[in-house]
């Protein structure tokens, strides 16, 4: 029975509420791309903003220095906002009549396969699923199934275990947030080069509400769920890359999940800390973080091309909550991520000719400003 609650607890946690939030917050979207993918995506964005800004808050004695206080808090924070969600989903299901398919590609009657396939251009197109196709999905799926399996089957030994993991148990057990060193388990001052980076402190938060102990839930947990997290914001890239040959998609992921599985040209490799370390910060700001930016910008690079003039508001928008995903990774991560930003801002600039994007990227910058503020002022 407590395997089963503990299971309940995970999809709750690391699925239900990131989508429900997204549910809240998906009418900044386009129609078009009020997919599934990008709700969920959307929502689990602002889960971990939500969850950093009360975790920092708590760490550095805005309020109550305890893990206990900060967990609670973003459950009542997390819980509402999915509440929110949840009614909201609830309104527009009854003013569509019950139609599901109304909540996100589009029109309430559209074909199943639209909703399954969103579109990618509002004059967009069916795209019809062959034989071939579906070969080529089933493929890759097997290839990711096989990297879960074997990124807990074959778990390695990583020297990180002995300080991040460490960190996670003790929020876990001793009910702190960095303030005990890992090393010889003595009282110390607020450990700011980590601290911020409160990805651990999630980990943490997962695990207390599980009832998992924070080892197993890094090298067994973690990864069932970053690595298809990961994958879903390459199907997104390949959706705009290969907008008139949608039926490329899935050979797209595989070659992209071939990278990732033989990259390990060094220890120091994305790809390598992809599926050896995925619970590690900066694993997931070379992974993650990185092609969501690169996936933002393609967006708005599409959106410039329409016929009819689009906003890249909702874009910029989410590219500041991946910013403050980047923090809660890893405080590097906030500086190439804005390194990266601005490289791509040069270039939409010059494709565009619109001024407006230095204003948009240096407000969604804001966040990785405000973050270093704080890490500096320490």
């Amino acid at each position: 029975m407590g395997v089963v609650i503990s299971a309940l607890q995970l999809i709750l946690w690391l699925l239900v509420v990131p989508f429900c939030i997204g549910l809240l917050f998906n009418f900044i979207l386009p129609e078009f791309r009020r997919t599934v993918g990008i709700t969920f995506l959307l929502g689990y964005l602002i889960y971990m903003a939500v969850f950093e800004v009360i975790a920092i808050a708590s760490m550095t004695r805005v309020v109550y220095s305890s893990f206990t206080y900060c967990r609670r808090t973003f459950i009542i924070a997390a819980c509402l906002l999915a509440a929110f969600g949840m009614a909201r989903s609830i309104r527009i299901l009854r003013e569509e009549e019950g139609k599901f398919l109304a909540l996100f590609p589009g029109e309430a009657h559209a074909d199943i396969r639209d909703f399954l396939n969103p579109r990618t251009d509002p004059k967009s197109y069916k795209v019809d699923y062959t034989l071939e196709s579906r070969v080529y999905w089933g493929i890759f799926i097997a290839i990711m199934a096989f990297q879960m399996i074997m990124s807990i089957v074959m778990a390695s030994f990583d020297g990180d275990d002995a300080y991040y993991v460490v960190e996670s148990l003790l929020a876990q057990q001793a009910d702190v947030m960095n303030t005990i060193l890992p090393y010889t388990g003595m009282s110390t001052s607020l450990d700011i080069r980590h601290a911020l980076a409160v990805i651990t402190m999630w980990i943490a938060f997962v695990a207390k509400l599980s009832g998992i102990h924070a080892t197993i839930v890094s090298h067994s947990i973690i990864p069932l769920f970053f690595i298809p997290l990961v994958y879903l914001v390459y199907v997104e890239i390949g959706r705009i890359l290969f907008r008139s040959r949608q039926q490329i998609i899935p050979v797209f992921m595989i070659v992209v999940s071939l990278l990732l599985m033989f990259g390990n040209v060094s220890i120091y490799a994305p790809a390598t800390f992809f599926l050896m370390r995925t619970w590690q910060g900066k694993a997931l700001v070379s992974n993650l973080v990185f092609p969501m930016i690169i996936w933002l910008f393609l967006w708005m690079f599409e959106n410039s091309k329409m016929e009819e003039r689009t906003s890249f508001r909702p874009a910029w928008i989410m590219l500041g909550l991946v910013n403050m995903l980047s923090g809660v990774c890893s405080s590097l991560g906030v500086i190439f991520g804005s390194g990266l930003i601005a490289l791509l801002t040069l270039i939409l600039l010059v494709v565009t000719k619109r001024w407006t994007v230095i204003l948009g990227a240096f407000l969604c910058i804001i966040p990785n400003i405000i973050y270093l503020g704080v890490y500096f002022s320490f």
